[in-house]
């Protein structure tokens, strides 16, 4: 993984040993940088969703299931969402 990319790993089913340390089913782990990654089952078989995308290093601020780069804009969502606003037609950038 080079300093550009971002990984995660989520384990959809079964636990699972990253570079030897246990990530149980249903955990989602951020991965450091490197350029490998060593992924074990464990007892049982397991299933890993691996996600790699561009890494924004961005700061990050989230309530419940929003996402966004403050809390001023985390506050903006959640008023956004009270009256019903909050999902647009058309994105806008």
């Amino acid at each position: 993984m080079d300093a550009n990319e971002s990984v995660m790993l989520f384990t959809l089913l079964g636990d699972v040993y990253v570079e030897g340390e246990l990530v149980e089913e249903k955990t989602a782990v951020k991965l450091t940088e490197g350029d490998s990654v060593y992924i074990k089952n464990g007892d049982e078989k397991a299933q890993v969703l691996y996600i790699s995308s561009k890494a924004l290093n961005e700061p990050i601020s989230w309530a419940g299931p929003i996402v966004m780069n403050s809390k001023e804009e985390i506050k903006e969502a959640l008023d956004e969402l009270n009256k019903g606003i909050f999902i647009k037609e058309k994105l806008e950038y």
